[in-house]
């Protein structure tokens, strides 16, 4: 009996009456990208078309050993001229397509006639795209005629539509009008990771945990990434905005990172993991300042639409540098931008030995690196404590919202579970004066200022604070309440039974 149908080269139309046509594909595109990159001296083009395409989206084989060969020769620094090429195409076995001594190298380099990679990258992504949608039109076309259950039909296009979800449209896909884009934001900043004013992760922005070793930034990390994919209600009492899947790069100490993981799940939620939560040992394949856009590929490649990268200091050279701290910030933008959340672990300068020594770290100046490191976040958070203290403090160094804490957090350990264990209650505070409070005594008692002094920084939030309880109709301002000079001060809005007005 005969299993196998033929396929008849002559005919013209399939089955269906539908007219039997190659795959499309961009070939001129292709090589016009590939000439483009060639010739950039700056060497800028392949980043810029990196950032679009994948090797995978080339139809041309011999064009995406190309393709590979020049990305390790720009991240290496090395020439990319067509001898040079043939050369490493030759050593990797892969030179035969490109004619006798590679001659079809010169011809791709001399046919360059001017254009963007970017250009031809978005044109190379959309005859990407249409091979995929053709693709799965022959699948489901198969499928029915080989009697395949409507089920498992429904469930390959349901898999395509959730993989389009995290590869962005090319092209203009980023414009928007001004109107739209000044009026209509949120009332409340809209956040990964928090809720109302107070917001640790706001959508769109990346957020940094810093901190000396062995005071819980992974645990906490791991907290969030575990929350974000179902398998914890909240992190540190704040809700977390589910993802599709995240990816961990689990760049320094990986084993340790496992170990950790390993604390908070159990054999009952493998199927989660499995699904929901994809790792990349050891540092990324590329240093991000040879090729920033190896963050927002890796994403691509795991279908990730939210990161966290353990550690910074793994993803790039000297961060002290500029050319460092441009880059991180270069790879966190470009994957920002396509709708990727990045989460960061990062680090502290390494105190000396005089008066600053064993001093918490209070501002943005004292995380290690870069200040382009920081300028690209959206949110800092600072940890500072004893390693492995259970014991720590959390400070909000930079803000998309409201300032969180000070708290300070409780780690239990064999867990792998955080609380805030000790936070200052402003209202309390109010309640319990003796007389009017003013914005510099709250901010003593709210960040421990050195010899009882607060600096003005930490003054005005805390300013910032009795205002809004003031908005909120559960304290009152007097003029020169009390302090030095005309400093105001507050008082609680208690009603003569001593309860809080009804609309707080």
């Amino acid at each position: 009996m005969q299993t196998v149908r033929q396929l008849d080269h002559r005919a013209t139309a399939d089955n269906d009456g539908l007219p039997l046509t190659p795959p499309p594909g961009d070939p001129d595109s292709e090589r016009a990208l590939l000439a483009a990159c060639i010739h950039d001296k700056h060497r800028r083009e392949y980043d810029e078309a990196a950032a679009i395409i994948t090797r995978d989206d080339f139809t041309v084989p011999a064009y995406a050993a190309l393709w590979d060969v020049l990305g390790d020769q720009i991240r290496d620094q090395r020439p990319t001229d067509p001898d040079t090429l043939r050369v490493e195409l030759d050593r990797r076995g892969e030179l035969r397509p490109f004619g006798p001594g590679g001659g079809h190298l010169h011809e791709i380099a001399d046919s360059y006639s001017g254009g963007s990679a970017e250009y031809f990258a978005e044109a190379i992504r959309r005859t990407s795209r249409l091979r995929n949608l053709d693709d799965l039109t022959t699948r489901i076309k198969a499928g029915i005629h080989t009697g395949r259950d409507l089920e498992e039909l429904e469930a390959l296009i349901t898999r395509h539509v959730d993989d389009r979800a995290t590869t962005p449209a090319a092209g203009g896909s980023r414009f928007v009008d001004g109107a739209s884009f000044i009026l209509d934001l949120p009332a409340d900043v809209p956040a990964n990771w928090g809720e109302g004013d107070n917001v640790l992760w706001a959508e769109g922005e990346a957020l940094l945990i810093a901190g000396p070793a062995g005071v819980g930034k992974t645990t906490i990390a791991q907290q969030v990434v575990l929350a974000a994919i179902g398998l914890r209600p909240h992190a540190l009492g704040y809700p977390v905005r589910p993802v599709k899947r995240f990816l961990y790069l689990a760049s320094d100490r990986p084993a340790q990172a496992a170990r950790s993981f390993a604390r908070m799940v159990s054999e009952e939620d493998r199927d989660i993991v499995r699904d929901r939560l994809v790792f990349w040992k050891g540092p990324p394949p590329s240093d991000f300042i040879k090729d920033p856009g190896t963050l927002l590929r890796l994403c691509r490649q795991a279908g990730a639409d939210a990161v966290c990268l353990d550690s910074l200091k793994d993803m790039a050279g000297e961060l002290a540098s500029e050319e460092g701290g441009q880059a991180i910030n270069s790879a966190i933008q470009r994957t920002l931008v396509e709708g990727i959340e990045v989460l960061g672990l990062h680090h502290h300068r390494k105190q000396g030995g005089g008066k600053d020594s064993g001093r918490e770290p209070t501002s943005l100046d004292e995380l290690y690196g870069s200040t382009w490191i920081t300028a690209g976040a959206g949110s800092v958070v600072s940890l500072y404590g004893a390693a492995g203290d259970p014991i720590v403090n959390l400070r909000h160094l930079k803000q998309p919202a409201g300032e969180c804490g000070p708290w300070r957090l409780k780690h239990d350990h064999p867990r792998g579970h955080t609380d805030i264990w000790h936070e200052v209650d402003v209202l309390d505070v109010l309640a319990h004066a003796r007389g009017p409070l003013t914005a510099q005594q709250l901010a003593i008692q709210i960040y421990g200022g050195e010899k009882g002094k607060a600096t003005a920084s930490e003054t005005e939030k805390a300013r910032r604070r009795l205002d809004q309880l003031v908005e909120k109709g559960l304290a009152h301002k007097i003029a020169n309440g009390g302090g030095r000079g005309a400093q105001a001060g507050y008082v609680a809005a208690f009603s003569p039974n001593g309860e809080l007005p009804e609309s707080a």
